[in-house]
């Protein structure tokens, strides 16, 4: 990955704060009792304010973790969730999980793919960072424990 220039860094830093001042709005408005789903079609405009806080979600790590890896130095032995990394998770309930985020099959790791809900939340974080994902079964969350690149 090439490195970004000053004006492209610039340019990224300033969509990340917008970005994440239109996340700040959002989970505001999802706060109000005005949008606490009385029907079908309230909860339906409470859907859609959840799918673009995910959206917005998936942007800011996509690209805190362009600026990342742009920015990185040769060698940077940092412990970012990168593609290939194998991350320990720890859920509220404390059970822990260990996935590698890769598009190929592991036999020893459960595979996460960089594209899947989870694999979005988990590129970028890094060792004790809170993430949360949309999953079939709702919202989940869970704290990364530990990242390391494969051997």
């Amino acid at each position: 990955m090439t490195a970004a220039t000053h004006d492209e860094r610039h340019a990224l830093l300033e969509e990340l704060g917008l970005l994440r001042a239109r996340r700040r709005e959002l989970e505001e408005s999802l706060r109000s009792d005005d949008h606490r789903p009385h029907d079908f079609g309230e909860e339906g405009a409470v859907t859609e304010l959840r799918d673009e806080i995910d959206w917005i979600d998936r942007r800011i790590r996509d690209l805190t973790h362009y600026l990342w890896e742009a920015g990185r130095p040769d060698g940077d032995t940092s412990e970012r969730v990168g593609l290939y990394s194998v991350v320990t998770l720890l859920y509220p309930d404390g059970l822990s999980e260990t996935v590698q985020v890769t598009h190929f099959p592991d036999e020893d790791v459960p595979v996460v793919t960089p594209d899947s809900p989870l694999g979005r939340a988990l590129l970028g974080a890094q060792p004790g960072e809170e993430i949360e994902w949309t999953a079939p079964d709702g919202r989940l969350r869970a704290r990364v424990e530990q990242v390391r690149r494969p051997a």
